[in-house]
C-alpha cells in the first residue's frame, strides 16, 4: 500500500462530485485507521473526540494543539489510501493562526478539514454549554483557510454550532438559531468554503431544509450514537440529500468498551484468553501489515545478498 497519500485532497473532489452520500467512520490512531481502510469506506474522519481521548486522555474540551492533531492526522494519512478529513477545532486562533493549521494539515497528507465558528476553548458540539463567535470572525476564520492552501483541491469544509449555541437558547434554542445557522452557512460558502456542515440539526425536517438552503453547495452531517441529530443510518443520510456523513465514534467507544470489558475480564477471572478470542500476536500484527512489511525486508535482503555476491566474483584490477 502507498504510505504517501498525497492524492487525498484530489480523490475527495472526485467522489463528492458522485450523486451518493460518502460515508467516513472515525478514526484516531494508526490501528483503528488499519481497520476502517480494510473495511473499505468512501475516506476516513480523524475525529477530534477520538484523537482526544487516545492521544491525551481527555475529553474534546479544546485541549489538543494543532501541532498535536496534526500529527495524529499525519499517522492516519499516512496508514491509509483514502482520503482523510480531519477535525480542525477553530482553527486554533486568528487568521495566522488558522493559516498555519492549514499548512501543517496539508504537509500531514489530509484531503481536508473543518474549521467551526465556536468560541475559544471549544467543546464538543454535543456538550451543553458552547458559544459562537460573531460571524465576522467565523469568516476570517474560513478565508484565512481557503487562501492559506497549496493545494487548490485541498477541501475546506466551514461548520458551525449556532443550532444549539448558548447566544441562541443553548438546548432550548428555537428555529432562530437554525436559521442563524444557515446564514452563517451562506455567508462561508460565499467566502469560498466548499462543503457546509451545520452540528447537529435536530430533525429530519430541518436537515432538508438544509439540503435546500445551501444547494448547489455539498453538505455534510455528523452522526453520532443517540446525539442531538439522532441515529441516522447511512441510507437515511443519502436520502436526505447528504454529500457526505461522518460517524465519528464508530472506532472510539466499541474499542472503549472491549477494553473495559478485556481488563476487568483479566484481573476478575486471571485470563484474557477468552476476550482475544484465540488471536495471537501475530494476527495483530497481519492486520497492521505485518506480511508486506516482511516481503519488502526479505526483498532487500535478496538484493543485498546477490550484490554482494556480484561483488566478490568481480575480477580485481
Amino acid at each position: 500500500m502507498d504510505r504517501i497519500n498525497t492524492s487525498g485532497p484530489r480523490k475527495l473532489r472526485e467522489a463528492l462530485q458522485s450523486k451518493k452520500c460518502l460515508i467516513g467512520p472515525g478514526v484516531f490512531d494508526g490501528v483503528s485507521t488499519k481497520v476502517a481502510t480494510s473495511v473499505g469506506f468512501d475516506f476516513l474522519y480523524m475525529a477530534g473526540s477520538g484523537a482526544t481521548g487516545s492521544a491525551i486522555g481527555m475529553p474534546d474540551l479544546s485541549v489538543m494543539t494543532a501541532t498535536e492533531f496534526a500529527k495524529v492526522s499525519e499517522i492516519v494519512a499516512q496508514n491509509t489510501h483514502l482520503p482523510v478529513i480531519a477535525d480542525a477545532d477553530t482553527g486554533f486562533g486568528g487568521p495566522v493562526n488558522v493559516r498555519r493549521t492549514i499548512q501543517l494539515y496539508e504537509h500531514a497528507g489530509v484531503a481536508g478539514c473543518h474549521i467551526e465558528d465556536q468560541v475559544f476553548p471549544k467543546r464538543c458540539g454535543q456538550l451543553k454549554g458552547k458559544d459562537v463567535v460573531d460571524l465576522q470572525v467565523f469568516l476570517e476564520r474560513i478565508r484565512s483557510a481557503v487562501e492559506a492552501r497549496t493545494d487548490p483541491d485541498f477541501v475546506i469544509i466551514a461548520r458551525t454550532d449556532a443550532r444549539n449555541a448558548k447566544a441562541f437558547g443553548g438546548d432550548q434554542a428555537s428555529r432562530e438559531a437554525f436559521d442563524e445557522g444557515v446564514r452563517r452557512l451562506k455567508a462561508a460558502m460565499e467566502a469560498g468554503a466548499d462543503i457546509a456542515f451545520m452540528e447537529s440539526p435536530r430533525t429530519k425536517e430541518e436537515m432538508q431544509i438544509l439540503v435546500k438552503e445551501l444547494a448547489p453547495h455539498p453538505v455534510l452531517i455528523n452522526v453520532l450514537p443517540n446525539g442531538l441529530t439522532g441515529n441516522l443510518t447511512t441510507a437515511e443520510c443519502n436520502e436526505l440529500g447528504f454529500a457526505a456523513a461522518i460517524y465519528p465514534c464508530t472506532g472510539f467507544i466499541p474499542s472503549m468498551l472491549a477494553m473495559q470489558e478485556s481488563y476487568r475480564g483479566l484481573k476478575e477471572e486471571g485470563s484474557d484468553l477468552k476476550y482475544c478470542k484465540d488471536n495471537t500476536i501475530v494476527h495483530f500484527f497481519e492486520q497492521l501489515g505485518l506480511n508486506d512489511d516482511m516481503g519488502f525486508d526479505d526483498k532487500i535482503d535478496s538484493w543485498s545478498k546477490a550484490e554482494v555476491q556480484h561483488e566478490s566474483q568481480e575480477p580485481e584490477a
